[in-house]
């Protein structure tokens, strides 16, 4: 008898670790490998090589009175599966940092082809799930950037964030030689 209630105490210790352990891990689960903004690698990129990419696509930024390091794009009045806006917002060495697609899209089915867009180039996401394509999710990758998808309702929005942009350090040095010559 006492041999039985042993056994059952080590099993019924063991399933409780084995629970406790599975919930307490992180739950960083990066997918894919890289993400990509039409078609350029997203991490560590700059915003000229976008700027010059949208243009060879036909499409040109327009002026952005916001702040320092925030660019706006018209992507036309359909836009990508109706997503029509894209806002870009790039660190002081020129390196993007954020990029917000958003636009109203009333069509149920461009909203869920948006999703079934991003789930078949990244999989499974990493936070939330996907109900026909449509939810709120995010996909963390292992290039150190996260994609978040918003198609619950007319107003749709993708978010592309570069969690370790590329930042250009400066010296701090002063080039003395150079100061010379200019006087």
């Amino acid at each position: 008898m006492l041999k039985l209630i042993a056994s059952a105490v080590l099993a019924l210790s063991f399933l409780v670790t084995q629970y406790l352990w599975a919930n307490t891990q992180p739950n960083v689960v990066r997918v894919a490998a890289t993400s990509e903004l039409f078609g350029l690698p997203f991490n560590n990129l700059k915003l000229t090589d976008l700027e010059e990419h949208l243009k060879s696509m036909g499409v040109e930024g327009y002026p952005s009175y916001q702040e320092e390091g925030v660019e706006s794009f018209s992507l036309g009045p359909e836009g990508i599966l109706g997503v029509t806006d894209l806002i870009v917002y790039s660190n002081d060495s020129g390196f993007i940092e954020k990029a917000l697609l958003s636009g109203v899209v009333e069509s149920d089915s461009k909203r869920s082809a948006l999703g079934e867009l991003l789930f078949n180039k990244y999989g499974v996401p990493s936070v939330g799930s996907l109900t026909d394509n449509v939810g709120e999710v995010e996909w963390w990758l292992r290039d150190y950037t996260k994609i978040m998808l918003k198609n619950t309702t007319f107003d749709v929005s993708v978010m592309y964030v570069d969690e370790r942009p590329r930042v250009i350090n400066r010296s701090g040095r002063i080039d003395v030689e150079s100061l010379s010559r200019n006087n």
